[in-house]
């Protein structure tokens, strides 16, 4: 089974998040200046649903997990 994802993410050392690098600036890192990619995996985020519409269920374990009943 095929993992779906986007690829491009990378982490930077300076403000410790996930960054996208596909895009033609890299952003503003919240550190200050631009992110780092130095030293970063080229991460891929999993997805398996790009349509934009939750599949049947979804959110349905959040939410019994949560009830305690009162």
């Amino acid at each position: 089974m095929a993992i779906l994802g986007q690829s491009n993410w990378r982490y930077c050392g300076k403000c410790f998040g996930l960054w996208f690098n596909g895009n033609p600036t890299n952003g503003v890192c919240p550190a200050g200046g631009a992110h780092t990619s130095s030293g970063s995996f080229d991460y891929l985020l999993p997805a398996n649903n790009f349509s934009g519409v939750a599949p049947a269920g979804a959110g349905k374990e959040a939410a019994t997990e949560d009830d305690d009943g009162a």
